[in-house]
């Protein structure tokens, strides 16, 4: 991991200065004093998606948008979070808890009092807490642990597919150990992972691990690499000189907690399960027993050509989630579970996952290929068409195999692919799907600056939808890490 940078340089990062300000000017009462302050970027995910939760290698890009979090020690023993992003849209933008119930009520509990629309923002931070407490590094029931104000300003658009949920967590989490003096004993993946049990546990979205590490980890000049296994964090993919990523954003709201997410990651954990048992039958027709699973738990394990060869037959393209749990009993994922009265597009499901994980291992290789190779030669360019083409044929998948797309992102994709002549390569929805935002991979420069104008100028046009343009160029939480400063 690079070493911290200097304080200043969080400090300048924007949303920060903003958060500063607005603490001043409108939350004075609350944050007067010593306030220690922490920021997390969204992240760009560019090629691999939805098949982190089954064992894919994924890349990912931080955004130049994050959320900041502000701390201030209480006299007492209450937790209150504010969120100036509820208060800016007059919704509810405060909630106040004790301490000792975040030490006492169950998680399951703790989610329940959070479920209603107007309380769920603010399992994204009193959930690092509980998260905290639970793996023992904070014990909240102890007296002498006093309670806190967080607020969280955030520039991550939510329902865009870039991780706004993931840069509160991260951004949360970081503050959190800096506070109780825990950031030189963990590493930044112990505090990806305990953001993940945020997500899943405590707000009930059942995503994978990528967003919340890209989100610590990430480095402005590259793809941060990711294998999800559960996660080992790769040498970065540093961008070929003078290529990028942008995300444009569709203005079309996606959800990881809804259900077509859910659906196709139940039907690929499925997908895996009935493999599993046809690995099974195959060597007890040769006499061997099956004693653990050979894929280790994860599809992306699993060679393309054998699936298509020999599993991929036996995968029924849709199935009734009674009639599997009768045959195989469930799955082994633990954030979702198989609804009896559901129907499941398994074997699409499982193509997409197992293929993906293929695309993307071909994507990053190309890309260090071109890497290495002069800037201005033939070569490198078509290296960049090919692992280009590999996005556009994810994106295909998301639709086609995955059911996680949406029209509106097929046109911008669609918009890109008759520009890259201009220097643009390829486009994919990225993250969650069914919405969001678009990745580009593409050239620096005015001239691919004005293509992409075009492109969002005749997206508007056709959709009435007003699209924004995100860039791929900022530090992840764990490198500028957290500072105190005084507010006035």
């Amino acid at each position: 991991m690079p070493e911290p940078a200097p304080a200043l340089s969080l400090l300048a990062l924007e949303p920060v200065p903003t958060l500063l300000r607005r603490l001043r000017e409108e939350l004075a009462a609350d944050f007067a004093g010593t306030v220690r302050l922490s920021r997390a970027p969204g992240r760009l995910d560019v090629m691999g998606g939805i098949a982190d939760y089954t064992g894919s290698l994924v890349c990912q890009a931080t955004l130049d948008r994050a959320a900041a979090v502000a701390l201030h020690q209480r006299a007492d023993r209450q937790v209150q979070v504010f969120s100036l992003n509820l208060r800016d849209d007059h919704k509810p933008f405060s909630l106040q808890i004790p301490l000792d119930a975040l030490a006492e009520d169950s998680v399951e509990t703790l989610r329940a009092k959070l479920s209603e629309p107007e309380k769920r923002w603010a399992g994204y931070l009193v959930g690092c807490l509980k998260i905290l407490h639970e793996h023992k590094l904070v014990d909240l029931k102890r007296p002498e642990v006093l309670g806190m104000n967080l607020a969280v300003y955030g520039t991550v658009p939510l329902g865009a597919g870039v991780s706004s949920s993931a840069s509160i967590e991260v951004a949360t989490m970081m503050n959190l150990c800096g506070h109780f003096g825990l950031l030189e004993k963990i590493e930044p993946l112990e505090l990806a992972a305990m953001c993940q049990e945020v997500e899943n546990r405590i707000v009930g979205a059942p995503c994978g691990i990528m967003d919340q590490v890209a989100s610590c980890c990430g480095r402005p000049d590259s793809l941060l690499r990711l294998l999800c296994q559960p996660h080992e964090l790769q040498n970065p993919l540093r961008f070929p000189a003078g290529v990028r990523a942008v995300g444009i954003d569709s203005r079309v709201k996606h959800s990881v907690g809804g259900p077509n997410y859910g659906r196709t990651r139940c039907a690929a954990f499925m997908g895996h399960r009935i493999i599993l048992e046809k690995m099974r039958e195959m060597g007890l027709a040769v006499g061997k027993t099956l004693e653990n699973d050979p894929m280790h738990g994860y599809l992306a394990n699993l060679s393309p050509d054998d699936y298509k060869r020999l599993f991929r037959p036996y995968l029924p393209q849709w199935m009734a989630g009674q009639e599997f749990l009768d045959q195989f009993g469930g799955t082994i994922d633990k954030a979702t579970r198989v609804d009896p009265s559901e129907r499941y597009h398994v074997q699409q499901a499982t193509d997409h996952h197992v293929l993906e994980a293929n695309r993307v291992r071909n994507f990053v290789r190309f890309m260090e290929e071109a890497g290495a190779i002069e800037e201005s030669s033939a070569p490198r360019r078509h290296l960049l068409n090919k692992a280009g083409h590999l996005m556009y044929a994810s994106h295909i998948s998301y639709t086609r195999d995955a059911m996680q797309g949406a029209d509106e992102c097929d046109l911008l994709v669609d918009l890109v692919r008759q520009r890259e002549s201009a220097g643009l390569y390829g486009a994919k929805i990225t993250g969650g799907g069914c919405g969001g935002t678009v990745a580009v991979l593409c050239d620096s420069g005015s001239g691919v600056d004005a293509s992409l104008e075009e492109i969002m100028s005749e997206y508007h046009r056709q959709t009435g939808n007003e699209p924004r343009l995100f860039g791929a160029a900022s530090p992840g939480a764990w490198q500028v890490r957290t500072v105190e400063c005084e507010l006035a």
